[in-house]
């Protein structure tokens, strides 16, 4: 497969990664084209020429991978030069880094009101989502036209279970009666989101529930209710805008990632 194809796939895939291109080169250099895929842990496809410049534009596109911006930068390769690194070549190279950032996967759970709101936002921001429901009636094609995938079934924790939920998961508990079925199912899982539409009181209720049926205070406390920011919101179409805002924020917010050991 040849590497921009590749990078069509990871795009595809809503997959966040690196592409890093040789865009000018000055003097004696180890390679003057080269393009290369860099992952979140640092590991690579393709080549900018190996070697030490490559380890630092290795590090500079993790880097710029967990601050969620393109950038071009250069390196000297001289190690006599001021800001040079330990190389003999004596040459320029720019890199530019660009940035492939994954969209937030949502898991709508809920094919109410909320849950159709929720759906029209997505589509309006290009965020793949599905529906999860127990109902044949509301979780139809015909409402949700854009949806990657429909899950239906009279136990909606084995809906949910076959939406297979992983890192990018961002889970929204809008179900009809449910909530603390989905919201078991979900903290079993490392997903990057979970919110649940519910009262404070209902909240409480639920949790009590959960805890007497072994989830763990600290499984809890990775849960948003009441979900979404305060913006005062009354209508569902609000309370839609109010989660999608969360979710957006939270997207944003850098974290942590083991990086592989890049050896100099």
């Amino acid at each position: 497969m040849q590497l921009m194809e590749k990078v069509a796939m990871l795009t595809g895939q809503n997959e966040t990664f690196a592409l890093a291109m040789i865009i000018e080169s000055k003097g004696s250099t180890p390679r003057h084209v080269g393009k290369m895929i860099v992952y979140r842990d640092g590991t690579i496809e393709g080549t900018v020429g190996g070697g030490l410049a490559e380890h630092y534009v290795i590090e500079d596109s993790v880097k710029a991978i967990q601050d969620g911006q393109s950038k071009i930068v250069e390196y000297k390769l001289n190690k006599h030069a001021k800001d040079g690194i330990q190389m003999n070549c004596g040459g320029t190279l720019r890199v530019f880094i660009e940035v492939y950032t994954s969209r937030p996967e949502l898991i709508l759970a809920g094919a109410g009101h909320l849950g159709h709101a929720l759906a029209k936002l997505a589509d309006f921001l290009e965020y793949p989502y599905c529906i999860v429901d127990d109902r044949v009636g509301y979780c139809t094609k015909e409402r949700f036209p854009n949806a990657t995938n429909l899950f239906v079934n009279e136990d909606i924790g084995k809906a949910l279970l076959a939406a297979n939920l992983n890192e990018k998961s961002y889970v929204v508990i809008v179900t009809k009666d449910c909530d603390d079925i989905v919201l078991k199912t979900a903290l079993q899982f490392p997903i990057a989101y979970v919110g649940m539409v519910a009262s404070k009181r209902k909240v409480i209720s639920i949790f009590e529930k959960l805890k007497s049926e072994g989830v763990t205070q600290e499984q809890l406390e990775q849960v948003h209710s009441p979900i979404g920011l305060e913006i005062d919101s009354e209508t569902s179409e609000e309370i839609a805008i109010s989660i999608i805002g969360q979710i957006i924020k939270i997207s944003k917010e850098k974290k942590p990632v083991k990086v592989k050991q890049l050896n100099r």
